[in-house]
């Protein structure tokens, strides 16, 4: 399936989620770099890996993956979640293909930005290039993170942990803390990114259910107990270099 025709960006762009680190400033040469802006049904592959990219991505809206396709080619895993201001692929500035499909999870808005544009703004601008280059260390941040979480805890709280970067990850994309977000993930994908079975999943979104923490259905995420939810998965929002905490970049 292929994208609504683009569009010029709007106006009032803003910056939010991880992209609120860019000073306004900066913000302001760099926004009006976004030409245009496309929006993908859930389950659609924005960019298949191996691809040439002549440009990057940033997230309006929804969620999106990267996905490995795994040696068989009759499944993929994900490896990275992105959300709401998050570039999906600013490494491809440099690297001009990945090494992974860029999914859109659920109906996604990204807006787009030319290499060439960029190449141009950054040639002037040292402060600016830095600022960026930190955006794609947070990722090397949070996957990193992720292979901790998948090969060192135990289920119940590798799950907890998960979700716990959801609620933060969000929190901030959105601006507050919702009791509930809508992710569009499955118990196949939660087992995925969590290196689980999804027998296993199933069982450990029981216990935490029934413990109090939290509860997925339908897509949604529900957060009934916070501050419980971050114990149970040893929870430290330190790696993922949020705006507007102690871990700025």
């Amino acid at each position: 399936m292929t994208p609504d025709a683009g569009h010029p960006a709007p106006s009032d762009l803003k910056r939010k989620g991880m992209i609120e680190h860019v000073s306004p400033h900066h913000w302001n040469a760099l926004g009006p770099l976004f030409a245009e802006r496309h929006t993908y049904a859930a389950n659609t592959v924005i960019s298949r890996r191996g691809a040439t990219l002549d440009h990057s991505l940033l997230l309006l809206d929804g969620v999106v993956a990267r996905s490995i396709p795994r040696a068989n080619m009759q499944h993929s895993t994900f490896v990275a979640l992105q959300f709401k201001g998050d570039f999906v692929d600013l490494h491809a500035f440099p690297l001009k293909q990945l090494d992974h499909d860029v999914v859109a999870v659920t109906a996604a808005t990204v807006a787009v930005i030319q290499h060439a544009a960029l190449k141009q703004l950054l040639d002037g601008d040292i402060e600016l290039s830095r600022m960026l280059w930190s955006l794609t260390l947070v990722d090397a941040s949070i996957h990193r993170h992720w292979a901790m979480r998948n090969s060192s805890m135990r289920g119940f709280a590798r799950v907890a942990n998960f979700f716990s970067e959801i609620d933060a990850r969000l929190a901030a994309a959105l601006g507050q803390q919702q009791d509930t977000y809508t992710i569009g993930i499955t118990q196949t994908d939660i087992a995925d990114a969590t290196g689980l079975t999804p027998v296993h999943v199933n069982r450990v979104l029981r216990d935490l259910r029934e413990d109090g923490c939290c509860a997925i259905a339908s897509g949604q995420l529900t957060i009934m107990d916070r501050a419980r939810l971050h114990r149970r998965g040893d929870f430290d929002p330190a790696y993922l270099y949020l705006p507007n905490s102690d871990a700025e970049l």
